[in-house]
Order: structure tokens, then C-alpha cells, then sequence
């Protein structure tokens, strides 16, 4: 009784705090995942915590995070994601440098008018090429490379921002709601759950993702026609905004730039062989690196130890491409060390504000990591029932990737209590979970990528919530129905 009152009183902070969130003039990001931190550090000290083990749940007493743990979770919060942080800060250095160039300006102007009367078009595009490819990419990251170039013609196309954070952040979180090949989330699902067959779901999944492509589709085209005709005559501000270039200048050197990430994304970040057996660049990779002028293998040191084969890239690959590709652009633009540098300091500046709030959905993480009080909850809300009922299964999953920003780490808590007690609907409780965690990343302001990219065009949760709110509540019935259709029709 008394932790029902502790979580009860713990909530009604926070919804009061969430009110005045609302009502403030100014509602700051740091607020909301500021207002879930907190719910979750009172949670800490109201729920014990406990792991499950072959199934069973061991309780143990409260594991209260204080006042001294602060820099601990800071430090672990930023551990947890420096990849992910080096290559975001890499991302903006790269566009403070490509954006002065000539060439990428004329490229933005040029692309921008030739979608001007093709805006439902280019929806089209833009949200089938996301949403497809997040869907099979190990990780969804990897295409903020190109997001910040779309959302300059986006915005210059004289798109109005939630637009144009909808269809390039938006349409990489609908592609993680519908993974199926792809997604780093999904992969340390598989891999905590000791699933081998990436398949698993794989029915439930693809239906979720091609109904959640045709409604975002349609949701975006009718917001696009209804506010055409009332789109501004100004531009809106664009963190990496270029100028109208006079004369005949080449924008064939930006084309060639982006077309070789695009080509590096696909070819380094698809899981060829362990997705579709395609094991030719496995091969060509262990050739490579075999190469030797006696024993001095000259590939295998060049590339390093790390060097792993097209289809098996991981996020540290991209950011040394970028660096050499940023260099690049510097030597064939004839950029001085100076410039080069202060153009690339300045991008790396105007990403520090996403960056921080990304890490901390980490530090919302490792409060959970610290003291795993989902496994409470868990256990509870699965033993309120002696059967399989989808709609607990639903919001626990739900619930639980509110406070996860991995979903490895949730199959990780609770996954023996997945494998074990749902055996005989384990497909579903699977779908359950994946498609539930990416619900929540297109929704929550707990999802690290939802905070990049409305950072990044100064949106306010509010606004971004006026616009999804309907098209996650579809979702949320889709997802719904179909369970209840598996488990009882």
C-alpha cells in the first residue's frame, strides 16, 4: 500500500510540474525530460528493485538514488552514449564547413525550387525513403547525415518547421516503430533475448510498419494541402542556414559528397550477410585485410583493428569518414586552416544544445540502470492476471521504454520473464515491445532522437505534440487491435 501511495504522490508532482510546464511561456525541452528524471529519481526511493532469473523474480529492498550519485550518473549517462555524441558534434562540424561552401548553397537553392509545387511529392519521398531504411539500417543515426541538407531545403522550399521535422526525425522514428531488419534498438532486443532468428515477428511487425507508413503518409499530405495556401511569405530559422549564390556556380561537388555517404550508408550500415546471407563483402574484407608484403599485412593496418566489413559498420566507421570527407572539402574549396577551423567549431557549437539533451534520456537511463525498479513493476503488472493479456503486456512495454532509452537494456531486466512466462505467445509479446518502444520515441519527451531534432529547429514539445498526438493515438489502436485480433481470434 505504501508504494502505490509513494507513486501516486510521485505522479502528481510531476503532472502538476507538467501543467506548469504548459501554462510557462517559455517551454524549455530541459523541462520535460527534466520532469521524467524526476518521476524517475522519486521512483527510486518509493519501489524496490529486482531482477529476473530463468523466469522468476527476486525482490530485493529499495535501492535509493541520492544526492552524491549525481556525478555518477552523469559520467555513465555520458559513457553510455559518447559514440553517439562524438558523431553528432562530427555531424555539425561537418555542416559548419559544407555550409559555407558555394556549392551546397546553390544545391539547397536549387533543390529547394524544384520541389516547389511538388510538395505532396516530395512528402512522399522523403517519408517512404526514411521510414524503409531506418527499418533495415543497424542503426537509424546514420541518417541524420543527410537530415540537416533536407531540412535546408525543406525550410527554403518555404516548408514551415514541424513540417520538416516530421518528415525527416518524424519519418526516422516511424521507420524505428517499424523495424524489421534493422535498428540497433532491435538488434540488442534480439540479442539480450538470445532471439538468433531476426525473423521472430517479423509478420506482426511488418503489418504494424506498413499501416504506420500509409497513415504518416496521409497524415502529412493533408496537413501539406490544408496549409499551402497559408504557408509564410519568410523563411523559417535554419541552424545551418546558407545564402543566395549570383552566377553559374557547380553544386556537382556537394552532389558527389552526399551520393558517397549515401553509398557508404547503405553498403556499411545494411546487415547483408546476417540479414540476408550475402556474405561477398565479408569475403572481399577478409581478402583485404589478408594482403601483405611479407608479413606486414598493409590494409589490415592502414584500416585498422577495429576495421570491419561493408555490412558490419559500426557508428565510429561514419565518423571517421566524415572527417576525412569534411578534409576533403576543405582542400577542394581552398578553405584556410583558420576559416576551416572556426567554420567547423561553429558547427560543432550549434550542436551542443541537442547534444546535451540527448544525453540526458541517458541519464534518465542509467537512474533506471542504477536501481532496475521496471523489474518491480513488471512483476506486478504481470502477475495481475494467470493468463496472457495483451493490453498489460502493451503498457508495461510501454511504461518501460518511458524510462529506457535502450531497448536492449529493457529485454536485458525483463526478458527471462518474457522468454520463460510467454513462451507460447512469444511472437507477439515480442512485437509488443519493439513496436511499444517505438511509440514512445515518437512521442515521449524521453526519446533521444524526438529531442535532437526538435532542439535542432527550436520547436517546443507542445507544438510537436499538437501536430503527432492524432497519428500516434491511430497507432496506438493499431497496435492494440492487432494484438487482441493474435491472442483471441
Amino acid at each position: 500500500m505504501g508504494i502505490v501511495i509513494g507513486v501516486i504522490i510521485v505522479l502528481a508532482v510531476a503532472a502538476f510540474l507538467a501543467v506548469l510546464t504548459c501554462k510557462s511561456k517559455n517551454s524549455d525541452l530541459f523541462k520535460w525530460i527534466g520532469i521524467a528524471i524526476f518521476i524517475a529519481f522519486c521512483f527510486t526511493w518509493v519501489i524496490p528493485y529486482g531482477y529476473f532469473q530463468e523466469g522468476t523474480f527476486y525482490e530485493y529492498a529499495m535501492k535509493r538514488i541520492g544526492l552524491n550519485d549525481i556525478p555518477t550518473i552523469l559520467y555513465y549517462g555520458v559513457y553510455f552514449c559518447l559514440t553517439t555524441i562524438i558523431y553528432l558534434l562530427t555531424l555539425g562540424g561537418f555542416y559548419g564547413v559544407i555550409s559555407k561552401t558555394k556549392s551546397y548553397q546553390a544545391l539547397v537553392k536549387r533543390f529547394a525550387k524544384s520541389i516547389k509545387g511538388r510538395e505532396v511529392l516530395t512528402a512522399i519521398i522523403m517519408i517512404v525513403s526514411f521510414v524503409v531504411l531506418t527499418s533495415i539500417l543497424k542503426t537509424p543515426f546514420v541518417l541524420l547525415a543527410f537530415v540537416p541538407f533536407l531540412i535546408s531545403v525543406l525550410l527554403n522550399a518555404k516548408f514551415d518547421k514541424i513540417t520538416a521535422m516530421g518528415l525527416t526525425f518524424g519519418s526516422i522514428l516511424v521507420g524505428t516503430l517499424a523495424a524489421t531488419y534493422g535498428t540497433d534498438g532491435l538488434y540488442w532486443w534480439n540479442s539480450y533475448l538470445s532471439v538468433t532468428d531476426v525473423t521472430v515477428g517479423m509478420t506482426h511487425r511488418v503489418i504494424i510498419g506498413g499501416i504506420a507508413l500509409i497513415l504518416f503518409i496521409i497524415f502529412n499530405v493533408l496537413r501539406i494541402v490544408k496549409y499551402k495556401k497559408n504557408r509564410s511569405a519568410e523563411l523559417e530559422a535554419d541552424l545551418y542556414p546558407v545564402e543566395e549564390v549570383k552566377g553559374n556556380v557547380k553544386v556537382w561537388p556537394s552532389i558527389v559528397v552526399f551520393s558517397f555517404l549515401f553509398v557508404i550508408v547503405i553498403l556499411g550500415y545494411v546487415g547483408w550477410e546476417t540479414s540476408f546471407g550475402i556474405d561477398c563483402f565479408t569475403k572481399f574484407h577478409t581478402w583485404l585485410t589478408d594482403l601483405a608484403i611479407g608479413d606486414f599485412e598493409i590494409f589490415s593496418h592502414i584500416l585498422g583493428s577495429n576495421a570491419t566489413a561493408l555490412g558490419a559498420y559500426e557508428l565510429s566507421s561514419l565518423i571517421t569518414i566524415l572527417l576525412i570527407v569534411t578534409l576533403v572539402i576543405k582542400l577542394m574549396n581552398g578553405i584556410k586552416g583558420a576559416e576551416f577551423a572556426e567554420s567547423f567549431s561553429e558547427g560543432i557549437i550549434k550542436m551542443v544544445k541537442p547534444v546535451c539533451l540527448f544525453v540526458l534520456t541517458y541519464v534518465l537511463f542509467i537512474i533506471s540502470y542504477m536501481s532496475p525498479f521496471m523489474a518491480y513493476i513488471t512483476e506486478w503488472a504481470f502477475s495481475l492476471t494467470d493468463k496472457f493479456n495483451p493490453f498489460i503486456t502493451a503498457i508495461t512495454a510501454f511504461v518501460t521504454s518511458i524510462f529506457h532509452a535502450d531497448l536492449g537494456y529493457s529485454a536485458y531486466i525483463v526478458g527471462t520473464a518474457i522468454t520463460k512466462g510467454y513462451a507460447a505467445n512469444f511472437d507477439l509479446v515480442h512485437t509488443l515491445y519493439v513496436s511499444t518502444y517505438g511509440l514512445v520515441q515518437l512521442f515521449i519527451p524521453t526519446s533521444g532522437i524526438l529531442l535532437l531534432g526538435l532542439s535542432y529547429l527550436k520547436i517546443d514539445y507542445k507544438s510537436w505534440f499538437k501536430y503527432i498526438w492524432k497519428f500516434f493515438v491511430a497507432m496506438v489502436v493499431v497496435v492494440l487491435v492487432l494484438a487482441t485480433i493474435v491472442t483471441y481470434a
